[in-house]
């Protein structure tokens, strides 16, 4: 199995960054998700488990099967949720997300997947394998992001350029850093039914003042987690990486500032 182009890259750095994130945006990502007691769920693209701990601890009565396809990632779940495996709440797999014909067949209380097909050259095929693994009318809860939507102020040129070099290079690799907006079809496309999809946004102003400061380093982790790659590339220089890191300070502190980014939540029935 060849790994998968990941463009925050896999050093224990962005693995503990990934920890912190899920913790942050569980406030946000937590809304609307809810599984069966003691039902058995499929978490596709588990990565380090930061996901899959917090799951856990929501539904406590549930069991997990994380798949995943990167030895590194699945050494760090390993590590993270070392009580969770010896207590049997949880499984961990090495697999292809495109091809999960090593798990049982139509065996799954539901599924979850949170950013994770943005990084996948074949969602559809992700879905497919996603769904073929429910049991009939599990759920799956699906979060991804919409680059599109990247907006702040005060105007940040080095920012918004850098963002472009960011999501083009995603592109170019095989990611898809849009699918957000196509979830509806892409769900509907692998068979699942009563498909339903819902905008949601991260949008701070001097109302949130606070949030939007915390937010706004959240969100300079997650740039910078992919400049080792976008410098190798040479999409962006060291001169532009220093002006986007003046610029979101301006975007913290300035009592103005507005950052904004949505996102979308797509829920489906096998």
């Amino acid at each position: 199995m060849k790994k998968q182009e990941y463009i925050h890259g896999y050093d224990p750095v962005e693995q503990e960054r990934l920890i912190e994130q899920a913790r942050y945006l569980d406030k946000w990502v937590r809304p609307g998700v809810e599984f069966k007691p003691k039902g058995r769920i499929l978490e596709v693209g588990c990565g380090v488990g930061a996901q899959t701990k917090i799951l856990l601890k929501r539904f406590p009565g549930i069991t997990i099967d994380g798949v995943d396809l990167v030895p590194e990632q699945l050494e760090a779940a390993r590590h993270y949720l070392k009580r969770e495996l010896a207590e049997g709440r949880v499984r961990l797999f090495q697999a292809d997300a495109s091809d999960l014909s090593s798990l049982d067949a139509n065996a799954y209380d539901g599924a979850f997947i949170c950013w994770f097909l943005e990084h996948v050259k074949d969602p559809l095929k992700v879905l497919k394998e996603t769904r073929s693994r429910l049991k009939r009318n599990a759920p799956v809860f699906v979060s991804e992001v919409f680059n599109q939507t990247f907006f702040v102020n005060p105007y940040s040129p080095a920012l918004l350029k850098y963002w472009f070099e960011f999501n083009d290079h995603q592109w170019e690799t095989g990611g898809h850093p849009f699918v957000g907006a196509s979830l509806g079809n892409l769900l509907t496309e692998a068979g699942f039914r009563k498909v339903g999809t819902e905008v949601r946004s991260f949008h701070f102003d001097s109302r949130q003042a606070k949030e939007r400061e915390r937010f706004t380093k959240v969100f300079e982790k997650v740039l910078l987690s992919a400049a080792p790659a976008l410098l190798k590339a040479g999409r962006v220089d060291r001169k532009t990486i220093t002006k986007l890191k003046q610029e979101l300070v301006r975007v913290e502190k300035s009592k103005d500032a507005v950052f904004y980014s949505a996102w979308v939540r797509a829920v489906g029935r096998a």
